[in-house]
């Protein structure tokens, strides 16, 4: 048990107003600093936790995309090595290599033992022997494609035209998007989006007609095919089919749906090797396909087709221009199977977005990048070649490129300039 000690032996009471604890004001200050110390060092974890949990999510994702990569290349290598295998001049090759073979086998066996070789090789035998071999077909031997030529589009640094400034006058361009040629005259057609009509420039940049503003909300892309102008509209999410040579509108298709003959903001058509008019269904996320007449026909659909905007055709593949996935441009077959993509878009990759793009006598990519403000060509396997301006609104400068096509060694561009909307380069000598 404690001891207890009386009162009157007990140390004196300090007085109240002694007891309450000194205040230090440095001592305050240097508590409040820890304190807002250890908060921001919390703050700055909890941020670089963050961070590398958005990094790893990244690393993670790459290394998927790197994955998918690797089983397309190595499935690209086995089609490759079995299309070799079973090409027929690999095969005669090797028949031939075989009989050579054998036939020297046979002159060293029958040869004596105090001669060389070489003075038994008898020239005349060996060509007769030759000549017995298989004779080849020569319908069966594919033609060797020549090599390709990487055109010099440092020359198109300057356009030789540039007319079509900003407004609604005739010959003013407003946000103009799809852009094509008449093949006879040579005339230069422009869908002129917010103004709600289709330009008619001269090759020397002279205005000359404007239609389609009776009928139209806010043209998109557009196509000549024959003696047929085909306009996609995304205010109607239609698509309109005009006739030449005087310009009257034959018919209209399409409302905003998910059905057939139905679009939501369809974009810039183009007509396939067997003559049915392809339409990219821009947030349907597929393609539809017409007859000539806009009869539908049929409704193309891949994951990859995510607001496809553009589509484009060689003689043996379609390449569809996709603005918002990781990959820009696939590869089909004509029958719809996926065979590769090309490019990337985003911020620090190939291409920052694009909608329109198309392709030139070597099958090379030239695309309108209208966040970088510049025209991109690459190559049919997706390398970078060349840009071509840079960001401003003087002549060679673009400001958001859309609508672009090559045609006699000329290319077209359509852009938003404040000046201009309408360039023309062309090589010079």
């Amino acid at each position: 048990m404690a001891t207890q000690f009386p009162e009157t032996i007990g140390v004196p009471r300090m007085p109240e107003s002694l007891a309450e604890p000194i205040i230090d004001p440095i001592a305050v200050q240097i508590h409040q600093s820890i304190d807002r110390l250890i908060f921001l060092l919390n703050q700055r974890r909890v941020h670089l936790l963050a961070t590398l949990r958005n990094r790893r999510e990244e690393m993670r994702t790459d290394l998927v995309a790197r994955q998918e990569m690797e089983e397309e290349l190595v499935g690209a290598r086995t089609l490759l090595e079995g299309q070799i295998k079973h090409n027929k001049l690999h095969s005669m090759q090797e028949r031939f290599v075989g009989e050579m073979e054998a036939k020297l086998a046979e002159l060293r066996l029958n040869a004596p033992p105090t001669q060389e070789l070489r003075f038994l090789c008898n020239t005349q035998d060996l060509e007769e022997h030759i000549s017995r071999l298989g004779e080849i077909n020569q319908h069966e031997i594919p033609p060797i494609p020549p090599m390709p030529v990487i055109p010099n589009y440092s020359a198109f640094q300057q356009p030789i035209v540039a007319v079509g400034e900003q407004g609604s006058a005739p010959g003013h361009l407003k946000y103009p998007q799809g852009v094509t040629i008449e093949p006879e005259s040579g005339h230069i057609y422009v869908a002129d989006m917010n103004n709600s009509r289709i330009q008619i420039f001269s090759q020397e940049g002279h205005h000359l007609y404007i239609f389609g503003d009776r009928h139209l909300s806010q043209p998109w892309g557009i196509l000549i095919h024959e003696d047929n102008i085909y306009v996609t509209d995304i205010g109607y999410h239609a698509i309109f089919l005009f006739k030449l040579p005087d310009l009257t509108m034959i018919k209209r298709v399409g409302k905003r749906g998910f059905g057939g003959e139905e679009f939501n903001q369809p974009s810039q058509p183009a007509i396939s090797p067997n003559q049915h008019l392809y339409v990219p269904d821009c947030n349907n996320n597929r393609l539809q396909i017409l007859a000539t007449n806009l009869v539908f026909k049929d409704t193309l659909r891949h994951k990859t087709m995510k607001s496809s905007v553009d589509v484009k055709f060689t003689n043996n593949e379609m390449f569809v221009l996709s603005s918002v996935d990781n990959l820009c441009i696939h590869v089909f077959t004509l029958s719809g199977e996926k065979s590769r993509s090309l490019l990337t878009s985003g911020i620090g990759k190939q291409v920052k977005a694009a909608n329109f793009f198309c392709l030139d006598g070597y099958n090379n990519i030239v695309i309108s990048d209208y966040y970088a403000h510049k025209i991109k060509v690459f190559s049919p396997e997706g390398d970078l070649l060349h840009t071509i301006g840079q960001f401003g609104h003087e002549a060679g400068r673009l400001y958001s490129p859309a609508g672009i096509i090559i045609h006699n060694n000329k290319l077209i561009c359509i852009s938003s300039n404040k000046n201009f909307g309408l360039q023309i380069f062309s090589k010079r000598n």
